[in-house]
């Protein structure tokens, strides 16, 4: 089986690319870099000559702007690549019967009662949350797809994108860190998240799954455990409220998500934040 992913040198893309390799032909495209194909997913013409000449039987969409308070500012120009530009793959997808795998995000829910499983109705509260979902709706309409929501997804990352990465960097750094006590996520190992999309390349799976780890808490506390598990100074983390990081979109006050589908029908397990830890500082080097 051949496998295109979409977005293979971002942060969750480039997890998912050394995974799917293991099992599968995989081919991958970048917006920057020379050594994949260059695919902008809002251009259709572009894309669809690109995905062609591919054939694939699975396309993984990871790709998109995902930085929330951007996406507040520029909602028009973040709308062409997060909806308009997963319609112009899901419309590719109809036209050839390719199975699609999108990933979308607890940002569809408005936070006031987390964690969340695959039956509950969203109502997203951010720009970020509404495109997320639009998204969705368009890849729905398919026959042949898999949408994955996860939640806070962490690990290694060289442009330190993701929560922890950043944190880790600073604290190595000997600066302080703002993490906020009122955010609450079910933090999801990358690696975990690759493996289980994997899994779910299979033509035996159809419709939404979440794929996130089994802790519930907030940023300020898996803040705590880095500090413990990788040895850094606690005193720098500043617990603070939302409203003190002046950040643009709102944010869930209770997101994450429940995993208990994809554990029962994948026979995969999510590893807890310290085990995801614990594994984090193994590869460090």
């Amino acid at each position: 089986m051949r496998a295109l992913i979409i977005g293979a040198t971002g942060f969750i893309g480039s997890y998912l690319y050394g995974t799917l390799k293991k099992k599968y032909e995989v081919i991958g495209t970048s917006t920057y870099d020379e050594d994949f194909k260059n695919l902008d997913m809002s251009k259709f013409d572009r894309t669809c000559k690109i995905i062609k000449d591919v054939d694939p039987d699975v396309i993984c969409l990871p790709a998109g702007i995902t930085n929330l308070d951007y996406i507040e500012k520029h909602p028009v120009e973040s709308r062409k690549v997060n909806v308009l530009g997963t319609k112009n793959i899901a419309d590719y997808c109809k036209s050839r019967n390719c199975r699609l795998i999108f990933f979308s995000s607890d940002a569809v829910f408005n936070g006031k009662k987390g964690p969340y499983s695959e039956n509950e109705k969203p109502n997203p509260v951010s720009v970020y949350g509404r495109q997320k979902l639009e998204a969705e709706d368009i890849v729905k309409k398919l026959d042949d797809f898999v949408i994955i929501r996860t939640s806070s997804v962490y690990g290694w990352d060289k442009k330190r994108l993701n929560f922890v990465s950043r944190l880790i960097s600073s604290l190595k750094s000997n600066k302080e860190f703002k993490a906020p006590i009122d955010q609450y996520y079910t933090p999801t190992y990358v690696w975990d998240l690759a493996n289980a999309a994997l899994r779910l390349a299979s033509k035996e799976f159809n419709g939404v799954y979440n794929i996130a780890g089994p802790d519930f808490m907030n940023r300020y506390e898996i803040a705590l455990n880095v500090c413990e598990i990788f040895k850094l100074k606690k005193e720098l983390v500043i617990p603070v409220k939302s409203p003190q990081l002046g950040q643009t979109a709102k944010r869930p006050k209770y997101g994450g998500l429940i995993n208990k589908k994809a554990v029962k029908e994948l026979g995969i397990q999510l590893r807890s934040l310290k085990e995801g830890f614990n594994d984090m500082k193994r590869h460090e080097k």
